[in-house]
């Protein structure tokens, strides 16, 4: 689901996600990304924006390893040459060749939904994988074909075990995604971390502190530092400390490494080259909802779930309670028609990357779009 503590979208400036997503794709192809797959890598991240969870959306695109800088050094591959190492009806192991991630996973998830079609159900591996951002974007893939879909990635280690001080596993998210009848689907994508990495980026753009929970310096103890992953602190798991059942969250956290990185044949990410934070293990799941009931039946009790729990009544201080999936789309709502909220420093790395580039930054929306 969508976090937006720091988002302050009233005194940002807001930007046409179509002319983000046409700057992003040039951008691609002055890489050398082929047109269409430069398409397919631009809808992805800025549909993460459109969708509020801008840890995982353009913001990216400047500075981190898995896109310009990692084209610049040759650790993303702009053509990548997939190679399948095994093969069923209903499942395959792919070696990614490094290509860019969001390509490579966009065509893993695509053909998990086609042997799922088909047989019933699909699963795909990559080894060898980049970053490929929102986890949430593929699992929604399989929804849009009236399909269940998952999708998990490992990440090298910044989050440090339950009760302990060194970093032995990644953000490693889960995503899960399943239609309702009527309306908008159930779509879970959460980091198995107290908090996804990017959100301490979003808190050291906008200068901002970060809670309790979230992270620990080098000795263990908590950190309010923003940057404190660059001083050879860490996450926390999911649940933050033992007494509220961080083991919870590290379970799942290498639950996710054991089904991305070690399954793959790429290896725990426990392993993987330190430095930077790239190399990822993936997984892909999409099957059919008739392999176990009828699909109106399952759509239909999915929307008496959702209606039920949407209208429990929510705690002093909270507007209403939702159901994963609610604020992505209440963000898409807005953003969609009133642009995408983008703060300075990213405006500013953009800028330049499209001189860089030769692509030219769109300029704000200050109206309806």
């Amino acid at each position: 689901m969508a976090w937006t503590g720091f988002a302050e979208p009233e005194t940002r400036q807001r930007f046409n996600p179509q002319d983000l997503r046409g700057f992003t794709a040039a951008v691609l192809e002055s890489y050398g990304v082929p047109a269409a797959d430069a398409e397919i890598g631009a809808d992805v991240l800025i549909d993460a924006d459109i969708v509020g969870i801008e840890s995982h959306g353009i913001a990216h695109l400047p500075w981190h390893i898995g896109y310009a800088p990692g084209f610049e050094s040759g650790v993303v591959n702009p053509t990548p040459e997939i190679k399948v190492l095994r093969e069923t009806p209903i499942s395959a192991a792919w070696d990614g060749d490094g290509g860019f991630g969001t390509i490579v996973c966009q065509k893993a998830m695509s053909a998990c939904i086609e042997k799922a079609q088909t047989s019933g159900t699909g699963m795909i591996t990559v080894r060898n994988g980049r970053h490929f951002g929102a986890a949430g974007y593929y699992a929604h893939m399989a929804v849009e074909h009236d399909l269940i879909g998952m999708a998990m990635c490992n990440v090298p280690p910044i989050a440090v075990a339950a009760g302990g001080k060194s970093r032995v596993f990644g953000t490693n998210p889960i995503a899960m995604a399943a239609p309702i009848e009527g309306g908008t689907p159930f779509r879970l994508d959460v980091a198995t971390t107290a908090v996804a990495g990017g959100k301490l980026e979003i808190a050291g753009r906008q200068d901002k502190p970060l809670p309790v929970g979230w992270a620990v310096d080098a000795d263990g103890e908590h950190s309010d530092d923003p940057f404190i992953l660059r001083k050879n602190g860490g996450l926390l798991p999911l649940g933050s400390t033992l007494e509220t059942s961080s083991h919870k969250g590290y379970g799942l956290g290498l639950m996710v490494d054991v089904m991305t990185g070690v399954l793959s044949g790429g290896g725990s990410g426990l392993f993987a080259p330190r430095g930077t934070n790239l190399v990822q293990g993936q997984w892909f799941a999409a099957w059919r909802i008739d392999l176990f009931c009828d699909p109106d039946e399952f759509k239909s009790n999915m929307k008496d779930m959702a209606d039920a729990i949407r209208g429990v009544e929510p705690v002093e201080g909270v507007e209403r309670v939702v159901i994963p999936g609610d604020p992505e789309e209440i963000a898409r709502a807005d953003r969609s028609v009133n642009g995408v909220p983008l703060d300075d420093e990213t405006i500013e790395q953009l800028i330049t990357l499209g001189e860089q580039r030769g692509v030219p930054f769109p300029s704000s929306n200050t109206g309806t779009i």
